[in-house]
């Protein structure tokens, strides 16, 4: 990925670069995120109940615990927002921070837009751009000392607190970041990592699961897998007879 453009999709950042197993599905009421190692393997697991710009922070946030050797964590809000005092919270959202929103990546949507006075409709179009949420943005602009006057940031914070940037988005139309996680919300459906749907066609080759089964773990409608194994000529092994 060139460091001045977004990054395409957080998902396979996290399982192929990073080496992470992504699990996306409805976690309790207050967790955001999850990272734990479970033998030998690196879990992340994402809160599927939260908005998509959140749930990719968090994403970053998680993988950054990972990268930056931490044990294991559960995030709430105060940590992904970043509230919390806890040395390793505070460099896992900068990872997670630079990671989604290179100053490069910055400067350049900038310069290409003509180099704008940053308001709310700039901050949400930059922030929808990076696929991050509009205060996420404001924060980055500030490390980078992109945005410079406090007076300026003071006010658009204030505006960001009232949902300006959400209002922004919907008057203007603004698109949002279309990536895995885009597409499992849409869905609804829970997100197992990569390597344990691997698992579930192997298990369905081998005659252990069943095409309903295989479905649920790849979370497609049944009729879609029938096709698509028949396409790729994946069938379970004929059963034993009892001669």
């Amino acid at each position: 990925m060139a460091p001045e453009q977004p990054l395409p999709d957080i998902v396979r950042v996290a399982e192929e670069a990073a080496g992470t197993a992504v699990a996306v599905l409805k976690l309790p009421s207050g967790v955001a995120g999850a990272y734990l190692v479970r033998r030998g393997v690196p879990f992340v697991f994402v809160n599927a109940g939260e908005p998509v710009v959140r749930q990719r922070f968090t994403l970053a946030h998680e993988v950054g615990h990972h990268e930056l050797g931490h044990e294991a964590v559960l995030d709430g809000a105060e940590e992904i927002e970043g509230r919390s005092k806890d040395p390793r919270e505070q460099q896992a959202n900068l990872f997670a921070g630079v990671l989604l929103a290179p100053e490069e990546a910055m400067l350049a949507w900038l310069e290409d837009e003509g180099d704008p006075d940053i308001t709310v409709p700039v901050l949400a179009s930059l922030a929808s751009w990076l696929g991050i949420s509009g205060p996420a943005a404001l924060v980055r602009l500030q490390q980078e000392d992109i945005l410079q006057k406090p007076s300026q940031a003071d006010r658009l914070k204030r505006e960001l607190d009232r949902g300006a940037h959400l209002a922004a988005i919907k008057s203007y139309g603004i698109p949002q970041v279309e990536d895995e996680l885009a597409r499992v919300d849409a869905e609804g459906r829970p997100r197992l990592p990569a390597a344990l749907r691997d698992k579930a066609r192997a298990a369905y080759a081998a005659g252990l699961t069943d095409l309903d089964g295989l479905a649920g773990a790849l979370r497609r409608p049944r009729e879609e897998v029938e096709r698509l194994v028949a396409e790729c000529g994946i069938s379970p092994p004929e059963p034993e007879r009892d001669w």
